[in-house]
């Protein structure tokens, strides 16, 4: 079963930093301003680099011990191809100077449609199905 408190941890922990590094003011030219840490002064270009690359071991990380659990993905699910879309599309927000987000309108209407049309119409769905095979196995009974 999938731990959707864990990724929602990640998801947050990536956010948060995002945010607080963009609130802290961070620009391209401060890329070489250092903090010591533990008596090593470490760039902000070494952080950053780190904070992608970590999760990019990570996933290697995932991947190879499904693989030593027999539990390898045959396909990409569904779910994994939201979350990366979504992913990459609120990546583009990042970063603009425009007053309002880029798009904003279509991203609220893409959000409200997640909530009020594409979730309901699924567990509509399933639940249609489930009705139907239950039905079905009892006219064979």
């Amino acid at each position: 079963m999938t731990d959707w408190n864990l990724i929602r941890d990640m998801m947050a922990a990536a956010i948060d930093t995002c945010e607080r590094v963009e609130a802290a003011g961070y620009d391209e030219d401060d890329r070489d301003a250092v903090a010591n840490v533990g008596g090593v002064d470490v760039s902000i270009q070494d952080f950053l680099t780190s904070a992608w690359t970590y999760p990019e071991n990570i996933r290697y990380a995932i991947i190879r011990e499904r693989h030593d659990q027999a539990d390898d993905r045959a396909y990409v699910p569904e779910a994994s191809r939201i979350l990366i879309a979504m992913a990459q599309a609120a990546a583009e927000i990042i970063g603009s100077h425009q007053p309002k987000a880029p798009a904003e309108d279509d991203i609220r209407k893409m959000v409200t449609w997640f909530d009020r049309h594409a979730v309901p119409g699924i567990e509509k769905a399933i639940a249609n199905r489930r009705r139907s095979s239950s039905q079905n196995r009892e006219c064979k009974v």
